[in-house]
């Protein structure tokens, strides 16, 4: 359990640096603690649709491929945004979330932001309420934030959230109706987006590596966790790997990290190794996938860790996993 326990907490830290724009930011990133009060349904139905099979969404329109391709920004309508102020600029974060910094109708602050494909852990267990006819959860910071969870599939749980920062209204009434809307466009297919030549956003990271180069790097007996739609774990005996596919900001350096090394990845790839002597000494390696414009694009991420008591070479095993599925990856 500990090392389970640390390779979500890593992983979660790879989806929470996917470029947001901080200096923007105007309510938490994350929920609140599982242990938080459930809200009355405001509804007042407290009926639950049934599980689907295992690994199967609850509508073809939340299958995992066609979330990947859902652009979140688009699920930020306008005409919706409108019902309750002035929409401001959309801000992305990765390929599965975008905000818009807006006015409400006074002029006060209120931040919008809807994320597609989150794994769904303490939502799932507490969803005692019905939203556009799919399980529902809201967790709410007092005078601060509702966010507001719908469930997508049940085994493994994704969902999707939209997250209303406001200090200075009811959070959750506004945070409803963009869900609602949110859930319209998805079946609709209002949002979806072509990717780019080489794009890595249909990817799914864990079915990429063969299974050998997983043994050789998580070692044996290891469980797969996928976490939202572009991050996988394997958890092995005493060692942990994860594959992450992020669209994010790119230096024009190539600069990711002071203490970076370069790396020969071969096929003329560069991969951008940090090693981090923690209590649980970890090794990554990075090579960006697509550059775009404005210092936007994508790239691979792979980590090695362990215990301090496990001592073999990090970096090493790193390396030669990112060498694996080189291949596999569509180029630009």
């Amino acid at each position: 359990m500990p090392r389970l326990v640390a390779v979500l907490s890593l992983i979660l830290l790879l989806a929470g640096c996917a470029g947001a724009d901080l200096a923007k930011q105007r309510f938490p990133r994350t929920t609140i603690p599982a242990d938080a009060e459930n809200v009355s349904d405001p509804g007042g139905s407290s009926q639950k649709s049934p599980p689907p099979a295992n690994g199967q969404p609850v509508d073809p329109a939340f299958a995992a491929d066609k979330l990947r391709l859902t652009d979140p920004c688009e699920l930020l309508d306008e005409d919706v945004l409108k019902r309750f102020g002035t929409p401001g600029d959309r801000s992305r974060s990765g390929f599965s979330r975008c905000s818009n910094f807006m006015k409400d109708k006074g002029g006060k602050d209120l931040a919008v932001t809807v994320e597609v494909g989150q794994t769904m852990t303490s939502e799932l267990k507490k969803a005692d309420k019905q939203l556009a006819g799919l399980r529902s959860y809201e967790q709410v910071l007092e005078n601060s934030a509702c966010f507001v969870s719908v469930i997508t599939q049940e085994e493994p749980g994704l969902g999707l959230t939209v997250q209303i920062g406001y200090e200075d209204g009811d959070a959750c009434a506004p945070g409803r109706e963009m869900a609602e809307a949110v859930v319209k466009q998805i079946k609709e297919r209002s949002a979806t987006r072509t990717p780019a030549k080489g794009s890595l956003i249909t990817l799914d990271p864990c079915a990429v590596p063969d299974k050998a180069a997983v043994d050789a790097a998580a070692g044996a007996d290891y469980r797969v966790y996928p976490y939202g739609l572009h991050n996988c774990a394997w958890v092995g005996e005493d060692r942990e790997l994860t594959l992450a596919f992020r669209e994010t900001y790119i230096p024009d350096d190539r600069s990711f990290d002071d203490k970076q090394t370069e790396v020969d990845l071969g096929g003329g790839v560069v991969g951008y190794q940090v090693s981090n002597s923690t209590a649980f000494p970890s090794c990554e390696v990075k090579w960006v996938q697509l550059a775009g414009s404005d210092n936007e694009g994508e790239i691979v991420q792979v980590k090695s860790a362990a215990p301090k008591a496990t001592e073999f070479d990090r970096c090493a095993a790193a390396v030669t996993f990112a060498k694996s599925i080189l291949g596999k990856i569509p180029k630009g």
